[in-house]
């Protein structure tokens, strides 16, 4: 569990650079949910931005570093973004490859990449692996490194709706 709390507050710091908060900001965790946890930010600005973080449960190769991957889903109301999906690994992918999702082994989607992020095209396709994230039991993520080296994790997806559920309740 202290690997957990390690890697959660490395995800969370990470999610806050992404989104240019300053320390005036109060977050707050809702709840944790299995492999889930679910937030409320209020930013300084008067943005609520709500999201959920979990990190995978396996990594491959094993005899690689792989920096602390996890992935967020996020609403952010005043901007009508409801599911944004992300999913960072904490190095850069190859120049121009995708990320590979697959939820249960089928429903294979493909995210674009940039620098350590990996992103759904639009939110029709975050909304389509939203919807098959609550009904799944793991998400893989199969990628490349910008070195070449071909990198999978698995994410477990218990607790996903009671997370996301929190979220949307708290993003309405």
């Amino acid at each position: 569990m202290n690997k957990f709390v390690t890697w959660l507050s490395v995800a969370i710091s990470l999610v806050l650079l992404t989104t240019s908060v300053s320390s005036a900001d109060s977050r707050q965790l809702l709840s944790s949910f299995r492999d889930w946890d679910a937030f409320v930010l209020k930013t300084d600005a008067g943005e609520t931005i709500c999201y959920m973080i979990s990190v995978p449960k396996t990594k491959n190769p094993k005899s690689l570093r792989h920096g602390n991957p996890f992935i967020t889903i996020t609403h952010k109301p005043s901007r009508e973004i409801r599911n944004e999906l992300n999913f960072i690994v904490g190095y850069p992918f190859q120049k121009g490859s995708t990320v590979s999702v697959s939820i249960d082994k089928k429903k294979r989607n493909d995210l674009f990449t940039e620098d350590d992020g990996a992103w759904g095209y639009d939110a029709k396709q975050d909304d389509a692996m939203v919807a098959n994230m609550k009904r799944g039991n793991s998400l893989t993520m199969n990628a490349k490194s910008g070195r070449g080296n071909a990198t999978s994790y698995r994410f477990s997806l218990s607790g996903f709706t009671a997370a996301h559920n929190a979220i949307t309740n708290s993003c309405r």
